[in-house]
């Protein structure tokens, strides 16, 4: 049995199907950022304490 498709009105069903979740990838590009940007703050306060040496 073939089940009837949800349409959004003024939306194409193919638009539907190929959807791009813009802002969840921005917020995910802004996660990773901060953490990478925090790990490499400590790691300079490591390298001027002289710790890794």
């Amino acid at each position: 049995m073939d089940e009837p498709v949800m349409e959004t009105p003024g939306v194409d069903a193919e638009e539907t199907e190929h959807f791009k979740p813009i802002g969840t990838l921005f917020v995910l590009a802004i996660f990773v950022a901060t953490i990478i940007l925090l790990w490499g703050s400590v790691y300079v306060i490591l390298l001027s304490r002289g710790v890794t040496s």
